[in-house]
């Protein structure tokens, strides 16, 4: 019985930070919305393409590339790609880094190409039948470079994520319906990028269904805190919209992420 109550406890400790995180990009929103008529709210759009490898029963390649657009017509359309691996540990721990290629085509500044090294240490707890839990702690540097003159500049920031995901109804024997959702913020430690768009916190939830052991699909709806204009105050709030498309290659078992 003790050991109910402290899952319950920690599962309510866990909504209770992901609520906050959730809670104040529609803060902002909302304050923004009565002190400015200036303020802006963006739509974007990210596809994602997520492909998974296991090369040994530790050691896993994966990797994701895709396209990212902001709907407006002084907005910008990113390509990337970034390929990553993953040793595990145990079922609790793993320890992940990687290397992402950008590419940002942008109206109001020049073009920017980036190349972004991460590592990072995750933990997947708690873990119960129907409802999964990580926490993800990366580290990101940021080699930015104009691409009209390649200049140069970096970024060094941090980033923690709390994810799940809520199984909900069973399609078949490998074959299932779930609400992913998650929560991140990002502190900036060096910065000496100029650029428009800027990452603050970000928070998401869907629907996703996971065909079999080799394919998954899902669709967020996101929060985003990020600057919009050059002249903006970081408070700014996106939508953005993620369509997501995971192929798991040659396992043997459903993958929780």
């Amino acid at each position: 019985m003790n050991g109910y109550k402290q899952h319950m406890r920690i599962i309510k400790f866990s909504y209770l930070i992901l609520f906050w995180i959730v809670l104040v990009p529609f803060k902002e929103l909302t304050s923004q919305s009565i002190e400015s008529t200036e303020s802006i709210v963006n739509n974007q759009i990210w596809f994602y393409f997520i492909s998974h490898f296991y090369i040994n029963e530790k050691l896993e390649y994966y990797g994701d590339s895709g396209y990212r657009t902001v709907l407006r017509e002084d907005g910008w359309h990113r390509i990337y790609a970034r390929p990553s691996v993953r040793y595990h540990i145990s079922k609790l721990w793993e320890v992940q880094g990687g290397i992402g290629f950008f590419y940002s085509f942008n109206e109001l500044i020049s073009d920017r190409f980036e190349i972004r090294p991460w590592q990072g240490i995750k933990l997947n707890w708690p873990r119960f039948e129907k409802i999964l839990f990580n926490h993800l702690i990366r580290f990101e540097e940021r080699f930015s470079f104009r691409t009209n003159d390649w200049e140069s500049s970096f970024e060094f920031r941090m980033r923690y994520k709390l994810a799940g995901r809520l199984d909900i109804i069973k399609a078949g024997p490998d074959s299932f319906w779930f609400i992913p959702f998650y929560a991140e913020i990002f502190v900036s430690v060096i910065d000496e990028i100029e650029e428009i768009f800027r990452d603050l916190s970000r928070a998401g939830v869907g629907l996703g269904y996971n065909e079999s052991n080799n394919w998954r699909f899902e669709f967020l709806f996101n929060w985003q805190t990020s600057r919009s204009r050059p002249n903006d105050e970081l408070v700014v709030t996106d939508y953005l919209y993620q369509i997501k498309i995971r192929r798991l290659v040659n396992f043997t078992k459903i993958i929780n992420f």
